[in-house]
């Protein structure tokens, strides 16, 4: 995958982007890396809260969807909200310097609607957090 820049995908601006950069694009999936930083508004006790955890995943799937936009479509990337979270299960929560992997598997889209099942994983490949989740475009 073409190396593209994080911010030319995403609706949210620093300080509030919890993506670093997008790794996979696929019609049905997606994944992202993020490094956990000590500056991170959603950091506390040096571990980020389950809503960075949750916000993590909204944004892999809106980087998802602003490559679908900016790269295919050659349109401008969609702002997007998140409709429904389901099953959150959060193992633990990662800790400052952790580097996490989020990927997200399409289960139905329609109607700008996305539903999608959702892991994130630690530097070592264990799933620390995982959801279902619904966003609109």
């Amino acid at each position: 995958m073409e190396k593209v820049c994080i911010q030319d995908l995403l609706p949210q601006h620093p300080p509030f982007v919890m993506v670093d950069a997008l790794t996979l694009f696929e019609n049905e999936a997606a994944e992202t890396t993020f490094e956990v930083k000590k500056d991170n508004m959603l950091v506390s006790n040096d571990h980020l809260r389950t809503c960075g955890l949750i916000e993590n995943i909204a944004q892999t799937s809106a980087a998802r969807i602003g490559y679908y936009y900016k790269y295919v479509l050659r349109q401008p990337v969609k702002i997007g909200f998140i409709g429904a979270i389901r099953g959150m299960k959060v193992m633990r929560n990662p800790r400052v310097g952790e580097r996490l992997t989020t990927r997200i598997e399409i289960i139905a889209e329609a109607f700008g609607m996305v539903a999608f099942a959702a892991s994130v994983r630690d530097a070592e490949g264990k799933v620390i957090a995982k959801a279902e989740m619904k966003t609109t475009v």
